[in-house]
């Protein structure tokens, strides 16, 4: 986690004690252009300031000389004090930000967890505990994992699951996975479907390096065909706006919500999902609002898993909103 941030430290010292800064530049600088200069104010303006300084003093603090500005012996007299409360008032401003990183989660997840998923956890996470703030990073699978490892985020959503023994996990859950055809497609209207009724079609698919890609190609070949690719593209959003364009068909985790043009058929091959989980690395102790967080993520699941073996939810993914929104 990175230390305090001097310039927010500074910014609200300007806002608060705007003449005792100002006053403490010129002293610094001897020169009302350098001291504006290294302040960023215009010079009439730290002229202007620096006069109503001594007027509310009612003392001369200031005395002009040819190389610039001197302070007089009040001036003097005045000037460690105000560096003093200025360093008192920077450090406090310091531990209360370092407090308020000490109750932020660095989250990050994948970008196809960033429509619903992740944001319906973090709405019922915030009902309980509103004063964890969140810096959220999404990225892919290979990139979270980069960012786990450097410290960047503290825990992240993501699958595959991984299997590196510097690497914790807890599997929340799985995703089904669709097959995405545009609305006048012959399967368009069934209920399911196996992969292999889709094999003469042209496929729109991520592009390679991406584990959905793995797992799309995996599942066609398991079905015993070459997906003829059409189009590659960067992005699930933009594999469905190509299949509602009628484009191709595609293999998807199921949209958070309809897309016009688009009907998404539940696959019936086996395999036909991805395990979610929940990342953190071992041998680093996590910060207390990372860990409550770590723990209800894994407890909102674990229930939502159990109520669909009793047949409440229709499909594990849903289990963010299914379960908590069950009662509203």
């Amino acid at each position: 986690m990175n230390g305090p941030n001097k310039s927010f430290s500074h910014d609200v010292l300007n806002t608060l004690c705007p003449m005792l800064v100002q006053f403490s530049a010129v002293a610094q600088e001897g020169q009302i252009t350098k001291a504006a200069a290294a302040l960023g104010v215009p010079q009439p303006t730290l002229t202007r300031h620096l006069a109503r300084f001594e007027n509310v003093l009612e003392t001369r603090l200031c005395a002009r000389v040819p190389s610039g500005i001197t302070l007089t012996a009040e001036g003097e007299k005045l000037v460690e004090p105000v560096r003093q409360a200025l360093a008192i008032l920077v450090a406090a401003i310091d531990e209360l930000q370092v407090g308020a990183a000490r109750r932020q989660v660095a989250l990050g997840f994948l970008h196809t967890l960033g429509e619903q998923a992740v944001p319906s956890l973090l709405r019922r996470f915030n009902e309980q505990s509103p004063e964890i703030k969140f810096s959220l990073m999404q990225d892919s699978a290979d990139q979270l994992l980069r960012l786990l490892q450097e410290g960047q985020v503290e825990l992240c959503v993501t699958s595959p699951l991984p299997t590196r023994p510097d690497i914790g996990v807890a599997r929340l859950g799985m995703q089904r996975l669709v097959l995405a055809v545009p609305g006048k497609h012959y399967l368009a209207g069934e209920s399911d479907t196996p992969l292999a009724a889709a094999a003469s079609d042209d496929f729109v698919t991520l592009k390679s390096g991406n584990y959905m890609r793995h797992m799309a190609d995996e599942l066609c070949h398991a079905a015993g065909f070459e997906p003829r690719i059409a189009f590659e593209a960067a992005g699930v959003s933009t594999l469905r706006g190509l299949v509602a364009a009628g484009l191709g068909v595609a293999i998807v985790p199921a949209a958070p919500a309809p897309v016009a043009g688009l009907i998404e058929v539940p696959l019936t091959d086996t395999g036909a999902y991805r395990e979610i989980g929940l990342a953190w690395r071992t041998g680093v102790d996590l910060a207390e609002p990372a860990q409550t967080f770590r723990q209800f993520a894994i407890d909102q699941f674990s229930t939502a898993v159990d109520d669909e073996h009793h047949g409440t939810n229709s499909g594990i993914w849903n289990i963010i909103t299914t379960r908590g929104d069950q009662d509203e």
